[in-house]
This record gives structure tokens, C-alpha cells and sequence, in this order.
């Protein structure tokens, strides 16, 4: 019998250590859900100037979904139109604990105007009131999948994804549920296509697989740390990074400090994620010291800046 139980046991946990994540929500567009536990509910402006439609994707290139027979796209046959904002959003509740890393996963095809016309990502932690792009955003734990050169700074000086990729893309997006919901229990996230003024007929973004999940694949590498809190480069041109070891219980950085040789608080940060970036290259050229205070402990690292 107990051979048994731990053979049951090992066979739960194998395939858990396998993937590293547990799906919460998905949204195929009425293609394959027979393996996942939720429907994502996407929010889509149904006013007749958006151009984002589910349906069979009936375009040149944008001419088939990842997972058949439909996806999520700036309309399933017509280029998108000039002089156009649309956009579609979903939201994420607080239903997990503090351990892991929220990812939002999707898969994607882009065929944008680069320069001119762009699909930008942005997050809202106060119901909508203010958005941020995620594109080099420091609150956002890590950002992967699609090809650098598809990134792009728009006329507007929103960054966005711009340009053709007509191989489907794996998305990853990844959040630290413990700063995040410190400040509210929803997560929007919102996906806008913007064009210009000039006619540059492209079929624009398609989307598919969507999955929201909470994943370990990015925080068991990090469980034999010996070091608590690093950073680098040192020395450096501007940028900091700054990295905590991940453990299993609510664990943000309350505060930071950076601090002269004349010991003067220079500049100053509140409440961030443990893996975080600060940009201190408007500061002459010298020796300071940052001061990391989480809420299981304190350090303090000599930072030497040279541009």
C-alpha cells in the first residue's frame, strides 16, 4: 500500500516539475480547450471603429490561427484602417498565493508598418485609471518570446511591437504577484493597435492561445542562491539591476536610497518587485552607496558610476 501512495505521489508531482506552472485561464478562440481550467474573458470594444474580430483569419499572411479554427485579430480580411487606436483588454483577480511569477502567455504574428504603426502593451493596477507600457517597464519581471527588432519607438514615443513577423511567436509576460497586488486585486491588461495618418496596407497583429498561469520555471533556478540580493552591473553607465532570492512567503522591496559620498539622499524609490531595474545615469560620475530595505531585511551596495 505504501508503495502505492508514493507511486501516486511522484506521478502528481512529475508532470507539475515537467511544465514548472499551473494554468489558470485560457482563451483559444473556440479552438482546443480540452486541457485547460478556465475561460479568459476578453474585453472587446464592440464599437464599429475597432478593428480587433475573432474569426478565421482570411489574409495573406495572417492566413490561419496557431490553434484552428480561430483567432484574435485586427479584422479577419481587411488591412487595418489610418488614423486608428483600437484595443481590446482583459482582467486578471488575485486567486493564487504569494509564491511564483503570474505569467501571461500568448502566441502572435505582426505585420505593422515600423515607425509608423505599432501594437502596444499596457498594464493598470487602479481599474483603468492609469496605464503603463510594459515594454521596459522595471515593475515587470521579465518580458520574452518575439524577435528585439520588432520592437519599436512610435512617432508618439510609445513603445510598441512594430514591423513583420509572420512566424508565430510564443509571448511570455511575467509579473511578481507580491508587488503587484500589494496595491490593488485586479490586474487590466490592455493591447492596443495604433496606426498614423498614411495608408500602408498591413494586415496588422494576430493573437491566439492565450493562457494566464502561474508558473516556478523562473523561480527554481533561483531557490539555491547562497547570496540574498545582488546587483550589476558594477561598475556601470546608468543602469542597475537589482535581484532578490525568491522565497515562499510575501517578500517586496519596501524602499531604496541613493546615497553620495557626502552622504546626501540623491534619489529615492518606494515599494518595487525584488527583481527590479533603477536608472541613476543623470547623477555625475562617482562613488554611492544604494541602501535595499525589503521586508525581511536590509543591504547596502557600493555603486560606482561611470558614463
Amino acid at each position: 500500500m505504501k508503495t502505492r501512495i508514493i507511486g501516486a505521489i511522484i506521478g502528481l508531482i512529475l508532470p507539475f516539475l515537467s511544465y514548472g506552472q499551473l494554468t489558470w485561464f485560457e482563451q483559444y478562440f473556440d479552438g482546443d480547450t480540452s486541457t485547460q481550467v478556465g475561460i479568459l474573458n476578453i474585453n472587446i470594444d464592440t464599437s464599429s471603429s475597432n478593428v480587433w474580430q475573432i474569426g478565421r483569419p482570411q489574409k495573406s499572411i495572417f492566413n490561419s490561427a496557431s490553434t484552428l479554427p480561430n483567432a484574435l485579430i485586427t479584422d479577419t480580411v481587411n488591412f487595418y484602417p489610418t488614423n486608428d487606436t483600437s484595443s481590446f483588454l482583459f482582467g486578471i483577480n488575485r486567486i493564487w498565493n504569494n509564491f511564483g511569477i503570474v505569467a501571461i502567455q500568448w502566441k502572435q504574428k505582426l505585420d505593422m508598418e515600423k515607425g509608423h504603426d505599432g501594437g502596444i502593451i499596457e498594464y493598470s493596477s487602479d481599474t483603468g485609471k492609469t496605464w503603463t507600457n510594459v515594454i521596459h517597464d522595471p515593475n515587470v519581471y521579465n518580458f520574452f518570446g518575439f524577435n528585439y527588432n520588432n520592437i519599436d519607438t512610435l512617432g508618439s514615443g510609445e513603445y510598441a511591437f512594430s514591423g513583420l513577423d509572420s512566424t508565430w511567436k510564443d509571448i511570455w509576460l511575467c509579473v511578481d504577484p507580491n508587488w503587484l497586488f500589494a496595491f490593488s486585486d485586479t490586474l487590466l491588461v490592455r493591447f492596443t493597435l495604433k496606426s498614423d495618418s498614411i495608408e500602408h496596407n498591413r494586415e496588422g497583429w494576430m493573437i491566439d492561445n492565450m493562457l494566464v498561469h502561474v508558473t516556478f520555471a523562473h523561480t527554481i533556478n533561483e531557490e539555491d542562491r547562497e547570496q540574498y540580493m545582488t546587483v550589476s552591473p558594477n561598475p556601470t553607465t546608468g543602469r542597475v539591476n537589482i535581484s532578490t532570492k525568491k522565497i515562499e512567503e510575501f517578500h517586496v522591496i519596501e524602499k531604496m536610497e541613493l546615497v553620495n559620498m557626502e552622504g546626501k539622499v540623491v534619489q529615492q524609490w518606494g515599494l518595487s518587485p525584488t527583481k527590479y531595474f533603477i536608472e541613476i545615469d543623470h547623477h555625475p560620475d562617482g562613488i554611492y552607496f544604494l541602501y535595499v530595505k525589503t521586508n525581511k531585511g536590509q543591504e547596502k551596495f557600493k555603486i560606482i558610476l561611470e558614463h
